[in-house]
């Protein structure tokens, strides 16, 4: 199904006459008018499938890949800036070096901001020993986890401590920026329209930090409908706040994307709203095209809601086209 929003979306944003032009997306199977939240539901899907294909851990840089040409990788430019511009969606893991490199060209990305980036990039293993490297507080079973980045990445052997930081910021520089300079080329044009809001490393960070979905932001979103809840309905907000609120990273981008279509934070408020169903029919219902999620208000305990919501986001799928 995501890889379909891929091929659909890219074969849409290969004209670059798309970025002047209101998109208008529907899902398949669904009557649904585009609101808002069945766009960001496919730019939020085409991310994650894009992502997938991306090398990094939580921080991920795009490759060359054969099936990709010039115009393709300049489609995938032209969808993280329609997405962002028109409905504040954009891919968080994808690397902010990589991102900024794109936006004000390699030269302009210090050392700061790339092993920021590099560190998001290793899995924990080896990004600890790079941590402890550059430190100098390096163990013989760091020296091991170096080695073996240093080796996947086309050295050998370990250089001496004194060359330590400049051999590591040597292959960050080619990691995340040489290796993909033909994809940071690609992507320059259609961002150069964001170029003006992104000038400094300051202004990315703040974006990408405004993105971010966390349990405590999340639950922050949340407006009840009425201003005065009735005691069963209060209960069940609590409920809602606790569980959301302690949600870790993973969990606050379910919740946000059954809420508003995206797992990035691009709406200014969750209307939440309370029904008093019953047995099969009892389950929170999201509306993603106005960002409003209905609870029942008829749970017995924490326990037993926080189950409910866990079915929910463990089941939770959507059938998408783009017209």
């Amino acid at each position: 199904m995501q890889e379909e929003v891929v091929q659909d979306l890219l074969a849409v944003f290969m004209d670059s006459s798309i970025m002047n032009s209101t998109l208008k997306m529907e899902f398949v199977n669904e009557i649904a008018v585009d609101d808002a939240g069945v766009s960001r539901e496919v730019y939020t899907a085409f991310w994650e499938q894009f992502l997938e294909q991306c090398e990094g851990e939580s921080e991920r840089v795009p490759r060359l890949r054969p099936d990709f040409c010039e115009a393709k990788w300049q489609a995938v430019g032209r969808i993280w800036v329609k997405g962002l511009v028109d409905h504040g969606v954009m891919p968080v893991r994808l690397s902010m070096a990589f991102i900024f490199a794109c936006i004000n060209g390699l030269d302009s990305v210090d050392v700061d901001i790339l092993m920021a980036s590099f560190l998001n990039y290793l899995p924990p293993l080896e990004r600890s020993a790079v941590e402890k490297a550059l430190q100098g507080t390096m163990e013989e079973d760091d020296e091991e986890d170096l080695l073996e980045l240093f080796t996947r990445m086309g050295s050998h052997f370990l250089p001496p401590k004194e060359g330590m930081k400049a051999a590591i910021e040597t292959m960050a520089h080619k990691a995340i920026l040489q290796e993909p300079k033909f994809i940071v080329d690609c992507f320059s044009t259609p961002m150069s329209q964001v170029k003006p809001k992104l000038l400094d490393k300051e202004s990315l960070l703040f974006l990408y930090e405004s993105k971010k979905a966390t349990g405590k932001r999340v639950a922050q979103l949340f407006e009840t409908t009425k201003m005065v809840l009735s005691q069963r309905e209060q209960t069940t907000f609590n409920h809602l706040q606790r569980y959301v609120k302690n949600a870790d990273q993973t969990k606050a981008e379910k919740i946000l994307r059954f809420c508003t279509g995206s797992s990035v934070i691009c709406v200014d408020k969750i209307i939440i709203c309370f029904n008093v169903e019953t047995g099969l029919g009892r389950r929170p219902v999201a509306h993603t095209c106005v960002a409003t999620l209905e609870v029942p208000s008829t749970s017995s305990s924490y326990p037993e809601f926080r189950t409910e919501f866990d079915n929910i986001l463990s089941s939770n799928y959507l059938e998408m086209d783009i017209l």
